[in-house]
């Protein structure tokens, strides 16, 4: 039966219904009169026996009888904490009145509960009567079991042991099975919490490449265009795109830190003014819990994206392997494609952000089992039009491990350098 169907089967109804609530669940009054029953239990013995010992001999039972039976009593309130007690007292009971009801109680206990041993008394207590240790029980003295005086151990011992043991076994079982529900249940949310994270992840992603990295070109342009034009109302047109970029760029890091923190309330460890030449890296092996594939900005390729830090005053020097397609040239297939797009639209970026107007180099370099791509750009010290922040070196460092590549970033003599390493 599979979790579903445990989850939705129907409750049972009658005697069953009354059962499960014992075994399986029980509310907190079904609890008070279990406890109660056991308070009550050595108690109802204890006068059962004395009865029908009185009913067996047909005369009132001496002071040593009802002694040994209150004895018998008494130790059955230790049969949880210390159960030596009434496997002593039980057979010693049955010696002196003939009486085997607390044999019986004590056997259905140890079957049910099986402390250490528990085999070996109760064989003990089978060898009783055959050994002429303990007298007739009194059913058999009072002529209410028309069965030969060889069947004692059987009825004494057998019979309450095999029904104990069902009642201890099905209560062991029912504990396994809300075992194993608490875990599948615990399985599930687990699955399903880290199935909602990964999505938020990826959709942090997506809008950092669709909607960051295009509003912060438009940003530049737009104050760019208020730099350098003569006309005052076209500059104060372009401040306020200018500024308008801003405040959106504001909200999408916002958004995009939002969705990369979840529900855990907890601060982002990417964002911040030096998620630049800091950025944390992630976990190298996030599991990929959806089907979509890793997109980059919208399509657009390697070459497209070189072409277009150009166009915006980059100037982009190839060499090695990045000269040409280096993907097609290293067989990289779709997936793979998309991480190098995605990472050199960061590291165009970051440079157009960070130091507009000056040379990017970039080397690549296919070996046998991988692709590796360097972007190098000096560091400016002008102050940028942009918010500082985001999220970019921690996304493409993502998309990288998603596929077993490893993305490093540092600072080495006043030049910055992104270091790609993805498998073929």
């Amino acid at each position: 039966m599979t979790f579903q169907h445990v989850l939705v089967r129907p409750a049972p109804h009658g005697p069953a219904r009354w059962l499960e609530r014992i075994v399986d669940s029980p509310d907190e009054r079904t609890r008070r009169l279990l406890r109660t029953a056991a308070l009550l239990l050595p108690t109802l013995t204890t006068v059962y026996s004395v009865w029908y010992d009185a009913l067996a001999a047909r005369q009132a039972p001496d002071a040593l009888q009802v002694l040994a039976f209150v004895a018998g009593g008494v130790s059955l309130h230790l049969v949880r904490r210390a159960p030596a007690v009434p496997v002593v007292v039980a057979p010693l009971v049955w010696a002196v009145t003939g009486s085997c009801s607390f044999v019986m109680v004590v056997s259905v206990v140890l079957a049910a509960r099986r402390p250490r041993g528990w085999l070996l008394v109760l064989g003990a207590f089978t060898l009783l009567h055959p050994l002429g240790l303990v007298p007739d029980p009194c059913s058999f003295r009072a002529g209410h079991v028309a069965l030969p005086e060889e069947t004692s151990p059987l009825l004494a011992v057998v019979l309450p042991a095999l029904v104990g043991g069902v009642v201890g076994e099905t209560s062991r079982l029912v504990a396994l099975r809300e075992d194993r529900l608490r875990l599948a249940a615990e399985v599930a949310a687990a699955r399903a919490a880290d199935a909602v994270a990964h999505e938020r992840l990826r959709l942090s992603r997506d809008m950092h490449d669709l909607v960051g990295q295009n509003v912060s070109r438009m940003t530049l342009h737009a104050n760019a265009i208020a730099a350098r034009t003569a006309d005052d109302e076209t500059r104060v047109l372009a401040t306020r795109i200018a500024d308008a970029g801003v405040d959106l760029l504001e909200d999408v890091h916002f958004v995009v830190g939002l969705l990369r923190r979840g529900d855990r309330g907890e601060p982002d460890p990417d964002a911040g003014p030096g998620s630049l030449t800091g950025a944390v890296m992630p976990d190298p092996a996030p599991a990929p819990v959806t089907a979509r594939p890793v997109t980059a900005r919208a399509g657009r390729s390697w070459q497209d994206l070189i072409e277009a830090a150009e166009h915006d005053g980059t100037t982009v020097r190839r060499h090695g392997a990045a000269v040409g397609p280096i993907a097609r040239t290293a067989g990289l297939d779709a997936e793979r494609t998309a991480v190098l797009d995605a990472v050199l639209a960061e590291a165009l970026h970051n440079a157009v952000k960070h130091a507009p107007g000056a040379v990017v180099d970039l080397r690549g370099e296919i070996w046998p089992d991988r692709v590796r791509i360097v972007v190098e750009n000096p560091l400016s010290d002008a102050a940028s039009v942009l918010p500082p922040g985001g999220h970019g070196l921690a996304v493409a460092a993502e998309r990288a491990a998603a596929v077993g590549g490893r993305l490093d970033h540092c600072v080495i003599d006043g030049r910055f350098r992104l270091d790609l390493d993805v498998p073929r």
